[in-house]
């Protein structure tokens, strides 16, 4: 052995986690004290090992080969990039064996591909072995909470901050499911700072907030608003209630307290307080719909059909547009298509000057297919309020599946010109255009409205890509790509080429939306065309085929700039130019 290394007892967690001895070969001229850091310091520790020389054993020799691969890995786990992260983990297991460093990163992927089993008994495996590693426990605590595993997955995440007070994965995880409240301090000023968080526990907090109760027992106002900011953020039910309950103290006749302290007693379960406190409500607001609404949820709560009716009945004799009441009083069920449902609710509509009630008897004569019947019931809204925005957009709607596009330019198009509505009517008004090939005025109808001022930005983004649709310079994807949760990739977007992959363009586990680029060199009569999958070849699962994506007009001695994106809702989009031109592009089917 050389004489250069000392032999240190390391207290550092990564010892464990690599699946190494606590006593280190340390180079003797190194500082000692690094082999207690966190992260241990690898570099000096390989060099000890270096210095072993043919004294050098197990695991050591093998544990210095597989720290060869460790930024080779660390790359692929950031692009994302599933079977090269695999193979080089089996490659780090035949060097290294045995190790949670290899099972900690094997459920990871097996989470970010979905097999949440799979991927807590991997975890489950590395913790055994590594049971100080907070990063292993917190990992752990995500993947039971992803499978509604709760006690599980809250013991995990303590046991994560047993061992670090700071593991963000294990707060952050512990304050989703109620176990910790997120707390944000306040700056030299008294506002909040963004910068400057802090976690309590939940009945720490609830003592917290107790105790503000009796300094604000004579502040009704600010108990209230104590009580709506706690239901916001679904904590501490029994709270809100005792804070409502001292401002009804105070001011036992003000309405929206006893409102919300009748909707507290209900999700408390303690109906015969919410019947009560709803039934005050609705006699200091007798003519407020919202409050025989909710007296007819408090007796259906209780099985009283009964009353929830007279109640349900009630609400529409105050405002007979009340969407959600007219829905439970009809018992109208998701995809209504009943010929006799629809009948009922005309009558009721036109007898009750309802122009919502007709409105939906439409929408049910749409979902049996009946265009005559829908077109007829949406005129009668119309004659109860011409004015009313959702009769247009509902309106504009039918018009266009009954082919009435003289009745579309003579009363939806002056509608949207007088700008007394919002851009959801333009929106409707040009895609039914579009639909029935009139194409130059449904972009100039979204160009308008693109050029408000007050257009909502989700509006711009909408009809921005539309337009660029209609205009053929973006395509979309006809193949659904797979997501876990509708919120990530579970495996990557990449070139398809006829010997096998290409590069990914979009890695496995990114958070939507997100966007790539790559150039496309091979063009032929004018055209550009790339084949595109998702997943990699050797994978657990065979490659999905997402078809091929064609850019036309394209120059033969110059690069395609390709762009890639997937939007919030999932679709894949492509783009492309060449020299700074847009190119029309298109899409064809998987053969």
């Amino acid at each position: 052995m050389s004489e250069s290394v000392q032999w240190i007892e390391s207290s550092s967690w990564e010892v464990d986690f690599y699946g190494l001895p606590n006593k280190l070969p340390w180079p003797a001229d190194a500082d000692p004290e690094g082999a207690q850091s966190h992260p241990l310091n690898l570099e000096v520790l390989l060099e000890g090992i270096d210095r072993l020389g043919p004294d050098a054993g197990s695991p050591w020799i093998g544990f210095r080969a597989a720290t060869g691969l460790f930024q080779e890995l660390a790359e692929s786990l950031e692009e994302g990039e599933i079977v090269r992260c695999h193979r080089l983990l089996e490659e780090i297991e035949r060097m290294h064996p045995g190790s949670p460093f290899v099972q900690f990163h094997l459920g990871n992927l097996a989470r970010l591909e979905g097999k949440d089993s799979e991927a807590a008994a991997l975890l489950q495996s590395a913790v055994e072995k590594a049971p100080k590693v907070a990063v292993i426990w917190s990992s752990l605590g995500n993947v039971l909470a992803q499978a509604g595993q709760r006690s599980e997955a809250v013991a995990a995440f303590k046991k994560a901050l047993e061992i670090n007070g700071n593991d963000q994965a294990a707060l952050e995880g512990l304050t989703r499911l109620r176990e910790l409240v997120r707390l944000m301090r306040q700056d030299e000023e008294g506002k909040p700072d963004s910068k400057s968080v802090g976690y309590v526990d939940i009945e720490t907090f609830r003592q917290m907030v107790s105790g503000q109760l009796e300094d604000l027992a004579s502040e009704p106002d600010q108990l209230v608003a104590l009580a709506d900011q706690l239901m916001r953020d679904g904590l501490l039910l029994d709270v809100i209630i005792a804070a409502l309950e001292k401002a009804a103290e105070v001011r036992p006749d003000h309405p929206q307290t006893v409102l919300m302290l009748g909707t507290a007693y209900r999700a408390a379960e303690r109906h015969d307080e919410a019947l009560k406190a709803v039934h005050r409500f609705t006699e200091l607001e007798p003519t407020e719909a919202t409050g025989f609404m909710h007296l007819a949820q408090a007796c259906s709560a209780v099985g009283d059909t009964v009353s929830e009716r007279e109640a349900l009945s009630e609400a529409l004799k105050r405002d007979p547009n009340f969407h959600a009441a007219i829905g439970i009083y009809f018992e109208l069920s998701q995809g209504e298509h009943d010929p006799a449902k629809e009948e009922q609710l005309a009558a009721w509509a036109k007898e009750s000057g309802s122009w919502m009630g007709a409105l939906i008897a439409s929408s049910i004569a749409r979902t049996r297919g009946d265009s005559a019947s829908a077109l007829r019931l949406a005129d009668q809204a119309l004659a109860i309020a011409p004015e009313q925005e959702e009769v247009l957009l509902h309106l504009s709607a039918v018009l266009g599946e009954a082919k009435e596009l003289n009745r579309l330019a003579t009363q939806i198009r002056p509608a949207i010109e007088s700008r007394k509505y919002s851009v959801r009517l333009d929106w409707n008004f040009a895609q039914t255009l579009f639909q029935h090939g009139f194409r130059d005025e449904a972009a100039a109808v979204l160009r308008r409205a693109l050029s408000l001022e007050n257009a909502p930005e989700e509006f711009k983004a909408m009809a921005a890509a539309t337009l660029e649709s209609w205009s053929g310079v973006l395509t979309g994807c006809g193949v659904s790509l797979e997501l876990r949760n509708g919120s990530h990739l579970t495996r990557p977007v990449l070139i398809t080429l006829p010997d096998g992959d290409g590069g990914i363009i979009l890695g496995a586990g990114r958070s939507l939306p997100l966007e790539g680029t790559f150039p496309w060199k091979k063009v032929a009569d004018g055209v550009a065309e790339v084949n595109l999958q998702q997943g990699e070849s050797g994978g657990s699962e065979p490659p999905q085929a997402l078809g091929t994506f064609r850019a036309g007009n394209a120059e033969p001695d110059a690069p395609v700039d390709c762009h890639l994106s997937i939007n919030s809702e999932g679709e894949l989009q492509f783009r492309a130019a060449q020299n700074g031109r847009r190119l029309p592009v298109a899409w064809r089917p998987p053969q």
